[in-house]
C-alpha cells in the first residue's frame, strides 16, 4: 500500500460508538518519517466532526496542539456538540492518547447562505508542472511516494537569510474518492506543512530550525477540490519570544481564494 492509500485509509475513522473515533498513524508513519505528524491529528479532528454534522459544510477550524504523540499508538476521537442552531453547528474534538490530551479543536459549520463577496488577487506563478519538487529537493528517499506532492514556486529554505514568504503548489499525490469531507480533511493535513519554516526564513543563516506547531485555525471560504492543483501563499509577519507567527491563503488554479490559514509555533534554532 502506498502512502497516499494509506493515508486516505487512516482518515476512514471507525467509529467505536456514538461520538468517539478511532485514529492514529500506526508503526512506520504515514508521511516520509516514522512519527506523528501534527497535520494527520488536525486532519483526524476534522473527519470525526464533520462526521457528526450532515447537511452542513465546515466554514472554520481553531485548534491546538497540546502534547507531542507517538505514532504507533492509536488516537480516540471524542466528539462534543456545542451547538446545534438554525444556521451554525458547533463540536469540540479531544484527542487522546492513553491518559493523555494531546490536541483540542474547535470548529463551526454554517448552512450554505449567500451574501457580499470580495477576496484578494491570486498572486501570478509558475505552473506546478514546471517547478520542483519540495521532497525531492530536501533530500528525501520517498519523495514520489509521500501523500502530498509539493512543488516549489519561491526557492527551497536552506542556510540563507529570506523573506519571510513562501509560494507552493499543492496536490494530493493519488485519486480522492468524491467526498467532500475528505478533500477538506486532506487540504487541512496538507496546511500543516512549510508554515513554520515560511517565519523562520529570515533567520535561517542562524542555524538548523527546531519548531512545533502550537496552535492552527483555517476558514473555508469555497469548497476545495485536491485532486487539482492548489496554491499556497504563505508569509510569517512575526517572531518573537521563540514563536513565530505564519498565515496563508490557498487558491484554485481558477483564482478563486478557497481557505485562509494562520498558526503560531515554537522557533528555535538548534
Amino acid at each position: 500500500m502506498n502512502r497516499f492509500d494509506r493515508l486516505i485509509r487512516r482518515l476512514s475513522m471507525a467509529e467505536k460508538r456514538p461520538g468517539v473515533f478511532l485514529g492514529g498513524a500506526g508503526e512506520g508513519g504515514v508521511g516520509g518519517e516514522a512519527r506523528l505528524y501534527g497535520g494527520l491529528v488536525a486532519a483526524q479532528a476534522t473527519m470525526a466532526a464533520q462526521h457528526t454534522v450532515d447537511d452542513f459544510p465546515l466554514h472554520s477550524l481553531h485548534a491546538y496542539f497540546l502534547g507531542p504523540g507517538r505514532a504507533e499508538l492509536d488516537i480516540t476521537y471524542h466528539v462534543t456538540t456545542m451547538k446545534n442552531g438554525r444556521n451554525f453547528h458547533a463540536r469540540r474534538v479531544e484527542a487522546w492518547q492513553g491518559e493523555d490530551c494531546i490536541f483540542q479543536l474547535i470548529s463551526s459549520f454554517q448552512r450554505n447562505e449567500k451574501g457580499v463577496e470580495h477576496q484578494p488577487e491570486m498572486p501570478a506563478c509558475e505552473p506546478p508542472e514546471r517547478l520542483p519538487n519540495r521532497d525531492e529537493l530536501k533530500g528525501r528517499r520517498h519523495w514520489e511516494d509521500m501523500p502530498v506532492d509539493v512543488r516549489m514556486v519561491t526557492d527551497i529554505t536552506a542556510g540563507q537569510a529570506r523573506p519571510a514568504e513562501q509560494k507552493v503548489w499543492l496536490r494530493a499525490n493519488g485519486n480522492i474518492p468524491d467526498d467532500p469531507k475528505l478533500h477538506i480533511a486532506l487540504v487541512v493535513y496538507a496546511s500543516d506543512r512549510g508554515l513554520l519554516d515560511t517565519a523562520f526564513r529570515p533567520h535561517a543563516d542562524q542555524g538548523e530550525l527546531i519548531g512545533a506547531s502550537l496552535d492552527h485555525a483555517m476558514w473555508f471560504h469555497e469548497q476545495p477540490n485536491f485532486n487539482d492543483w492548489l496554491l499556497y501563499e504563505t508569509e510569517g509577519p512575526v517572531a518573537k519570544n521563540a514563536r513565530g507567527l505564519a498565515t496563508g491563503r490557498i487558491f484554485d488554479k481558477q483564482g478563486n481564494c478557497l481557505i485562509s490559514v494562520a498558526q503560531e509555533g515554537l522557533l528555535r534554532v538548534r
